[in-house]
């Protein structure tokens, strides 16, 4: 059941990256400001976008909360 979820995730993901791949540039920024205009959305691209980023850093791990005030504070 697992994989099949994942596979479907993946499938889904494809499928929209190949979609929004083909479209003209300014109906691209038409969907990107429709991602940062939805607060849910947004923050989940900032969320991945942090993790990403944390996993390049050495060091001990942190959890997304406390990575996220360290950055709030200038520390990352």
């Amino acid at each position: 059941m697992i994989t099949k979820t994942k596979e479907l995730r993946e499938t889904t993901a494809e499928q929209f990256w190949e979609d929004y791949s083909k479209l003209k540039p300014a109906d691209r920024r038409a969907v990107a400001e429709r991602i940062l205009l939805d607060k849910e959305v947004s923050e989940d691209f900032i969320d991945h976008v942090l993790i990403k980023k944390a996993k390049q850093v050495k060091g001990k791990s942190v959890s997304l909360k406390e990575y996220k005030a360290r950055l709030q504070k200038g520390k990352p």
